[in-house]
């Protein structure tokens, strides 16, 4: 008899983690630039910090680095929006723009930023079909 392993690894939950270097700069960079929504936020101690932001689908959580900083790499975030053009108007001409918007082939539209540490973020939209 075949075991469902999906069953088992459902996700019911998905949290982005990162340990930035300048906690500030990047939670500001996600409350005012992104204008996600804090979900929770806490500050007990210089090495027990964290906010957590409501993305609609995930949550992406800045944590105090725990035992040293080291950056992020190989990886990066996209999220699926409503309008990616309507979106685009707040980012044209803004320094953390990676690329402009255009129309890929593979059936999407989208663009490209880049958080305070580097971290890539596309925003796209699917094409009606």
């Amino acid at each position: 008899m075949q075991k469902n392993w999906n069953t088992l690894t459902k996700v019911h939950e998905f949290r982005f983690k990162m340990y930035p270097k300048n906690f500030d700069l990047v939670k500001n960079f996600y409350r005012e630039i992104l204008q996600f929504p804090i979900i929770e936020e806490w500050n007990t101690a210089s090495d027990d910090r964290g906010v957590m932001f409501d993305t609609g689908s995930c949550t992406v959580e800045l944590l105090s680095p725990e035992g040293g900083y080291y950056p992020i790499q190989g990886c990066s975030l996209s999220f699926e929006v409503k309008d990616v053009w309507k979106l685009w108007e707040k980012f044209e001409g803004q320094s953390y723009v990676v690329f402009s918007i255009r129309h890929n082939e593979w059936g999407d539209t989208s663009f490209k930023i880049s958080d305070p540490e580097g971290l890539p973020i596309t925003f796209f939209t699917k094409d009606n079909v």
